[in-house]
């Protein structure tokens, strides 16, 4: 009998990870042994295949390639397609790159950690930004969200998407102030194929103009949430908190849902960028400001039947449906996993490119003390920063090297349940990349987590009564992302 790899997946290898498929539909790659994977490599509608005659490990696991949809009988005229055949990128697997493309904005945010009101970074030329589509496609990074600054003041995007879509990388995701959001773009999309997901800053009901420092910028924003969900985008928002904003949660949760909004994220805003000096001083919410809201909130949140995905922090995350909330700060890891186990379970999958061509872990850490080690890829091509750089060490951080590049960790009573927390949030602490991040710190050895669970947990057990998860269900609130991964 012959067989044959299905048309949706493609073989593919990536430095320090020769042996992958990748899924064109799903836009992730997934790794094998290598006996396995050559004899994965032998179903191309040629060769004729036993699957018994490898013994019962090879027979499972033609079973499970065949159940999954990987592989399927060949037939008379079929054959592997050119695309299909195995092809290794010189650079180390990404899922995808979040890309500035633009430091600079058409607001003016108070709490900017770009300073893009002042276009800090700069903004790449349009000769610059095709090379950069060129690298990405070079290192097999099929799949991009952009972001800024604000990305919709370039008036190159159109060519920007032609040009991905040419290199077959996915436009995942567009991160925007919303206030160019109009009828116009969504049909320069539509007339590019393409379909992203959109993520818009909402800053509470009545407060967001103050955040963002021009006048109708809560009205433009809503107008392009209500657009959105009219055009059929999926839309998660991220909330910025201060004092002048915080007692507007519950409102704006409601007020978001209304809109079609699919996940918030909520989080006290950093000290960096623009958000600095007396002004922001006074309007800082304290780690006990912040965690106190939560827990006034979260059982309001329950009460209100979940109307959203929701994450506040580290503190509380959960998606309508599933049978269970979360702790993000909670990672259990045992002494034993710990050099094994990320320290960020994103960043080994994700990287951010700066307008500046600067490449790191993530988007906060383009203003950290950091920045001036990382690479730019307009002086030194991406698949050597991908391969072989201060960008791939701190990418890959573990759990024991946090634990063991401080002292707080090393002795925290807490260390098991605690897998370090935002690296990100250690680098503006204390430029330490295995420095303590104080807000993790200070949620466990504060004891919020179980306050956390004593004002979420009721609340929980009378929403289950009311909205029991089906099996169903769960598995496809699993399979979907509604949360955003950063403000």
């Amino acid at each position: 009998m012959k067989y044959i790899l299905d048309s949706r997946y493609r073989f593919r290898g990536w430095h320090g990870a020769p042996y992958g498929v990748y899924d064109t539909v799903k836009r992730r790659a997934s790794f094998f042994e290598e006996s396995l994977y050559r004899l994965l490599m032998r179903y191309d509608a040629v060769q004729e295949i036993d699957p018994a005659a490898g013994g019962d490990r090879q027979k499972r696991f033609f079973d499970q390639m065949l159940r999954e949809g990987i592989v399927r009988e060949a037939g008379m005229w079929d054959f592997l397609q050119e695309v299909q055949q195995y092809r290794a990128y010189p650079a180390r697997y990404r899922r995808e790159a979040h890309w500035s493309v633009t430091g600079e904005c058409n607001l003016k945010c108070r709490h900017c950690f770009m300073s893009a009101p002042h276009a800090k970074h700069g903004s790449p030329s349009h000769a610059q930004i095709l090379g950069i589509v060129d690298q990405l496609a070079e290192c097999g990074v099929f799949n991009v969200s952009i972001t800024g600054g604000e990305p919709l003041i370039r008036s190159d995007l159109p060519e920007i998407i032609d040009l991905l879509n040419e290199r077959e990388i996915g436009l995942e995701t567009i991160y925007t102030n919303g206030w160019l959001v109009d009828e116009k773009f969504l049909d320069m999309l539509e007339k590019h194929h393409v379909h992203p997901g959109f993520q818009l800053s909402f800053d509470g009901i009545g407060c967001h103009d103050f955040l963002r420092g021009v006048p109708g910028a809560e009205e433009r924003t809503v107008k392009a949430l209500r657009l959105l969900q009219a055009r059929g985008y999926g839309v998660s928002v991220s909330m910025c908190l201060h004092r002048r904003n915080a007692s507007s949660l519950r409102e704006t949760v409601r007020f978001l849902s209304s809109l079609g909004v699919n996940g918030l994220k909520c989080a006290a805003i950093m000290d960096l960028g623009e958000w600095q000096g007396p002004e922001a001083e006074a309007l800082r919410l304290t780690q006990e400001e912040e965690l106190s809201l939560y827990c006034d909130y979260i059982p309001e949140y329950f009460e209100d039947d979940a109307p959203l995905s929701l994450m506040l922090s580290g503190a509380f995350m959960y998606a309508p449906g599933m049978p269970q909330w979360h702790v993000a700060y909670h990672r259990e890891c045992p002494a034993e996993e710990a050099a094994e186990t990320l320290a960020c379970g994103v960043l080994g999958g994700v990287f951010y490119i700066g307008a500046d061509g600067i490449v790191s872990p993530c988007q906060g850490m383009c203003d950290c003390g950091i920045a001036g080690r990382l690479d730019s890829l307009f002086n030194r091509p991406l698949r050597e920063i991908l391969t072989d750089s201060e960008y791939v060490k701190l990418s890959y951080l573990t759990v024991a090297d946090v634990r063991n590049g401080n002292d707080e960790c090393r002795a925290c009573a807490w260390a098991d349940q605690c897998t370090g927390g935002c690296r990100n949030s250690a680098l503006i602490a204390g430029d330490n990349p295995c420095g303590v991040d104080p807000d993790a710190c200070f949620f466990f050895r504060n004891g919020w987590e179980e306050r956390v669970r004593e004002a979420a947990h009721p609340a929980f057990e009378r929403y289950l009564q009311r909205h029991p998860a089906s099996a169903a269900e769960v598995q496809e609130l699993k399979a979907e992302n509604a949360l955003p991964e950063c403000l």
